[in-house]
């Protein structure tokens, strides 16, 4: 018969374990997620860029028209939007490149050490060694 005094101290060692993996957990996807904003928005902002920077070469003045800004004024927001695009692909870039591997690996051995508790515990229930 296993101790209750073990017992109780795994189980909540395994709460405590189980928290700190959702947090950490929390802390990875939102990281990514930023990450992928980035990203995606400085996507979007570079095919904005492309498609002004095409109409002025082009010299399609329908663009700038239909929106109800001077010729000058779009090349400003070309020049926004290139700019922009360019600061959220780098910072994407930066934090694809940066990415806390040191933070996966913490995530990765929490996991294994709950694992381990787990079997620990279930052991324990069981009758103890065989």
């Amino acid at each position: 018969m296993p101790d209750p005094g073990i017992v109780e101290s795994l189980d909540a060692q395994i709460e405590n374990l189980r928290s700190s993996i959702s947090d950490l957990g929390y802390e990875v996807d939102s990281y990514k997620t930023r990450t992928g904003a980035a990203l995606g928005g400085g996507v979007f902002l570079l095919l904005l860029g492309a498609g002004a920077a095409y109409d002025l070469a082009t010299n399609n003045g329908g663009t700038w028209l239909m929106l109800g800004v001077s010729r000058e004024a779009f090349v400003w927001m070309t020049i926004f939007l290139g700019g922009g695009a360019t600061i959220l692909l780098m910072l994407g870039f930066l934090r694809v490149r940066g990415s806390d591997e040191a933070l996966r690996a913490r995530l990765e051995q929490m996991e294994l050490e709950y694992a381990e508790l787990l079997d620990r515990r279930n052991s324990g229930s069981n009758g103890g060694s065989a």
